[in-house]
């Protein structure tokens, strides 16, 4: 699994227990763990992009291509965001969460 800038914000075990509940060959956990992944990044993503100034996108993402990584993303989104963009990030990630965990939960009890 690629470090992102923001996975300190991101917790993703429940998920990952809730997934345990299954009897799952691990090469199907490892690709549901990875969908769980990128729906989770496409939704920060989106987040991100949607506060950051348009004017900014095209460096920020040239950034993030090159190093995901990078804490110092987060000081740069900081810098020119004027929310509070660690806090929207965890926020939108545990809604985001709580929604994959219901369709876990609708999925045990149909079968």
């Amino acid at each position: 699994m690629l470090k992102i800038f923001y996975d300190h914000l991101v917790i993703r075990e429940d998920v990952i227990t809730a997934l345990d509940a299954f009897s799952l060959d691990p090469l199907e956990k490892e690709e549901l763990v990875r969908l769980v992944d990128s729906h989770l990044h496409h939704h920060i993503l989106n987040v991100i992009l949607n506060h950051l100034p348009k004017d900014k996108h095209p460096e920020f993402m040239n950034l993030f291509i090159k190093t995901p990584h990078d804490r110092k993303l987060l000081d740069y989104l900081k810098t020119h965001i004027s929310i509070d963009i660690e806090s929207q990030i965890t926020t939108h990630a545990v809604k985001v969460k709580k929604e994959i965990l219901e369709d876990i939960r609708k999925s045990r009890r149909s079968k």
